[in-house]
This record gives structure tokens, C-alpha cells and sequence, in this order.
């Protein structure tokens, strides 16, 4: 059956400008990194690519990433575009973010946005241009963007405020008579979609923010429309998001998401195939995602997600009427979406467990999509794929490339342990190069310690450099633990989220 396959990911820190993401001598742009991103995108048939954590310099990494996709395509399907855009709204005056000036990346602690990667001839779906030109950069440059910014939501309650009158706000009501998702017509069953939708505000990243939700400088969901080529030319919007790491702030960005206008309604499209301001239809179909940095237990299910999966319904309470992947229901192994490779209080003890599921941890990615649209959705486990990959025989393994050029660049790097030129002193242990670094603490002498150099996040590193170089350069990863180095240091710390809409 004809299908679009999108694929929702946190890529971390994607665009950085980093050894261990670029490669061996003077490779820039993430080209190391993009290598096993475009094997894995054409691997899985993917489409559409939705990209969380993206640096505010992208351009160099994206364009390398669209190269490497049309490379491993036949003349005539090289139709990869790429395009970027912050994260936030800008000013607190800015009633509707209409521009690129409007958007910005940095958002108090973090500074990041996002990016669209998708095919441009495929038969199965029209990327439909973005309402407004909010993007920073596409390519090739004669594209217009499908970036957009989510910036409206739906209403929750029925807050009065004195006087008959009610809030007109996301989180309170919408209209003295009706606060509904949708205006109910009546003497039929129709639901009718709302005139306006109030601003939809979001949670601070940062610490020195106030704690609670706002409209300016807080970062919130970009996404695109697609029109499927089925029989009623579906539009369908795939929306991504990255909520803040702060355990109160991620429980508020869960539910505010959940309110989002594109779970529930997108602009129309006139017959030139440009989207109308003016103009909303209901979905049928739609995919929203991301990094949500919140895990629910299935105690408390759906908890901070409560509007993402209540029934449609007529009272203010209903919600989006949406199904879940990873499932809520599935063991905690299956829920699971961030690959660690160390534990303890202080990350410093290495995980050596002999399965995939060891080095598998926090439950935070999600995937949502309408119950019964005949969507459905699917967790990738990368270390898996690579295990399986590295049993298949030599030639028609996957991987094979990217493991071979970080064996490279793990080559490079042992051999610049010698340099008389590096910053601090550095030597070679079991687990692969170290640097000797100083500390000076406030009130105490200042010492010196053995450090890592290549490491991923919380100071992981390799726990045997000798077998890692031995499977990476063999282009076969063959132990739990080596593939969950090579995807926790050279690609990310998250899995990617694939949804397969049926057109």
C-alpha cells in the first residue's frame, strides 16, 4: 500500500562543529555523523526527517546531509531539500510570528531549533510551502520552506474572571457559551472548527526564567503540512518537539503541546497548492512528536499527555483523540528512547550488560497520531539495527561505511596522542586516549587528572578501545556494548521515531 514514512528525532547537538561528529582531519559539517543518518534515513525508506537540537549554524551539516541522501539514490530520485528554523518567538509584542526576524534559537539555557530534510518527487505527497517564510535558510535556495511555527492552541476550561465574561486563553475559557475545540452547530452532530484559537503559550528552558508558560522565548513545535495523494488530498501536518529538560517545565511543555491547533486543525490550501490564512479544515490525519523529556507511568497514564489522547468530544475536555507509540502499556525495555553507556549518582560507573535493553533508559520520546486513521508509528532501536546489520554477510551490510570512518577518525585521534603541540598533556589508556587536565577549584590547590578525550554525554567513553577499534574497522558491530557506544558518542543520545501515514 502506498504510504509517506516520517521519521521524528533529537538528533543531539546536530550541526555542531565537533571531532567526533565531523571525522578525521579537517572534515566539517557534520560529515562523519551524516554519514550513518543518510544510510539509515534510505534504509528505512524515509521520507520526511524532523530534526530536534539543531545548531544555529546548521547550514554546513544539513547541506552535507542532503548530499550524502542524493548520493546513495539513482539519477533521476536525487530529490532531497533541507531547510531550518529557530525554536521561539522572539518578543513579547509580536502578536503573530510572521517572519524569520520573529524566530530565534536561544531560549535561556539552551540554544537550538529545528530542521526539515524530505524528498521533493515523491509520488505520494505534496509538501505544501509554509504559511509564512519563518525559516533561516533552504536548500536549494530557489525552494520555499514548509517550516512552520506552531503558535495556536485550543482551549481548556471555563475560567470566568468576574462579570460574565471568561479568559480567552489556552489554558482557560474561550466564549461565554461555548468552550469547546470546536463550535457546535446546533441541531446536528457536526463539529465545526472555532473561528480563532487563542495564542498557545510554552514553558522557559532555563532556570532563570519564572516557572510557568509563556509566549515569548520559550521554545515550542515547528511543522510542516503534507498533502497525501490519496483520494481526498488528505492534509496532514507532522509536527516536532523539543520540551525543556527540567522535570516541572517538561511536565507543562507535555501538556501544552497537547493543545496545539495542529493536532486538531491546519490551514487550507487553495488550488495552486499555497496555504490560506484564513482558512482551517479538520484533520483526519496528522503525526506530532518529539522529545518530550517527560516520562508517565502507566499508573498515571495518559497524566501531562491527557489532551493528546481524550476521545473528541463536545466539552472542554475533550482532546485529540490520539493513539501513542512507543506504547504505554508495552515493558519499560520497549518504552524506553535514550541510549547511555554509564550509571551511577556520580555517571561514572560503565554499563557492560550483555543486551541492547541495558544501555536503553528514559521513557521521554513520544509519537502521536489520530486513533483509526490507519497511521502507525514505531520506536527504532539503533543498537539493535546495528547488530543485525553487522550478522548480515559483508556486502549487503548497511552500516559498514560509517563504522569504517570512525575507526578512521578513532585512528587519527590515537595518533595525535603524541603530538608535543596538544593543548594538555595526553597518553593512551585501555579504554583510548586520555588528556591530562587541570582544576582549580575555588579555596583548595588546584590539581590535575586523566580525562578522556572522545566521550559522549556525562563523560562516557569506551571501556575496551582495542575491541571497539577491531568491530568499528571491520564495519560490523557484533556487542551490545559497541553499538551502544557508537550511537551514544558519533550519533545521539536518542532514538528515532518513524510513522508510516497510508495514503
Amino acid at each position: 500500500m502506498p504510504n509517506v514514512k516520517v521519521c521524528l528525532w533529537n538528533i543531539q547537538n546536530y550541526g555542531q562543529e565537533s571531532g567526533r561528529y565531523n571525522g578525521a582531519g579537517l572534515a566539517v559539517g557534520n560529515a562523519l555523523r551524516n554519514r550513518f543518518i543518510a544510510r539509515f534515513v534510505h534504509a528505512n525508506a524515509i521520507d520526511v526527517l524532523l530534526i530536534q537540537e539543531v545548531n544555529q549554524a546548521p547550514e554546513t551539516a544539513l547541506k552535507d546531509l542532503r548530499t550524502q541522501l542524493n548520493a546513495l539514490y539513482a539519477a533521476g530520485q536525487r530529490d532531497w531539500r533541507v531547510s531550518w528554523c529557530g525554536s521561539a518567538i522572539a518578543h513579547r509584542d509580536t502578536d503573530e510570528a510572521t517572519t524569520a526576524a520573529d524566530i530565534i534559537y536561544r531560549t535561556g539555557a539552551r540554544t537550538e531549533g529545528y530542521a526539515v530534510v524530505w524528498r521533493a518527487a515523491r509520488a505520494t505527497f505534496r509538501m505544501i510551502r509554509g504559511l509564512y517564510p519563518i525559516a533561516d535558510g533552504t536548500t536549494p535556495s530557489n525552494v520555499r520552506s514548509p517550516l512552520n511555527i506552531s503558535q495556536r492552541g485550543r482551549p481548556t476550561g471555563n475560567n470566568r474572571i468576574g462579570g460574565g465574561r471568561e479568559k480567552f486563553s489556552a489554558t482557560g475559557g474561550f466564549r461565554r457559551v461555548h468552550t469547546l475545540p470546536y463550535d457546535y452547530d446546533d441541531g446536528t452532530d457536526d463539529y465545526q472548527l472555532m473561528a480563532a484559537w487563542p495564542k498557545l503559550n510554552y514553558p522557559a528552558t532555563s532556570k532563570y526564567d519564572a516557572m510557568g508558560i509563556q509566549w515569548e522565548k520559550a521554545r515550542r513545535p515547528a511543522y510542516v503540512v503534507l498533502k497525501l495523494a490519496d483520494a481526498h488530498d488528505t492534509l496532514c501536518p507532522v509536527g516536532v518537539y523539543h520540551a525543556p529538560s527540567n522535570q516541572v517545565r517538561s511536565s507543562w511543555g507535555a501538556f501544552m503541546s497537547g493543545l496545539a491547533r495542529e493536532l486538531y486543525a491546519v490551514n487550507g490550501i487553495d488550488a495552486h497548492n499555497l496555504p490560506e490564512a484564513d482558512q482551517l479544515v479538520a484533520l483526519t490525519k496528522c503525526v506530532f512528536g518529539g522529545d518530550f523529556n517527560w516520562s508517565q507511568s502507566q499508573a498515571s497514564w495518559p497524566g501531562e499527555y491527557e489532551y493528546f489522547t481524550r476521545d473528541r468530544n463536545r466539552n472542554y475536555r475533550g482532546g485529540a483523540q490520539c493513539s501513542e507509540r512507543p506504547l504505554h502499556t508495552a515493558g519499560d525495555a520497549a518504552r524506553r528512547t535514550t541510549v547511555q553507556i554509564v550509571e551511577g549518582v556520580a555517571h561514572d560507573q560503565p554499563i557492560t550488560g550483555p543486551n541492547t535493553a541495558d544501555y536503553l533508559r528514559h521513557k521521554i520520546d513520544l509519537v502521536f497520531y489520530p486513533t483509526g486513521s490507519g497511521v502507525t508509528a514505531q520506536r527504532i532501536d539503533l543498537l539493535d539495527e546495528l547488530l543485525v546489520d553487522g550478522a548480515r554477510l559483508p556486502a549487503n551490510r548497511v552500516y559498514s561505511d560509517p563504522l569504517q570512518q570512525t575507526d578512521a577518525y578513532l585512528a587519527h585521534m590515537e595518533a595525535q596522542v603524541a603530538n608535543p603541540f596538544n593543548y594538555w598533556p595526553q597518553r593512551m589508556a585501555a579504554t583510548g586516549p586520555e588528556q591530562h587536565v587541570e582544576f582549580k577549584p575555588r579555596h583548595r590547590p588546584k590539581y590535575k587528572k586523566w580525562l578522556p578525550v572522545i566521550t559522549g554525554a556525562w563523560g562516557g567513553t569506551f571501556t575496551n578501545w582495542a575491541t571497539t577499534r577491531a568491530q568499528f574497522g571491520a564495519g560490523a558491530v557484533t556487542d551490545a556494548r559497541r553499538a551502544a557506544e557508537f550511537t551514544h558518542i558519533f550519533i545521539s543520545d536518542h532514538l528515532p521515531l518513524v510513522a508510516t501515514i497510508p495514503t
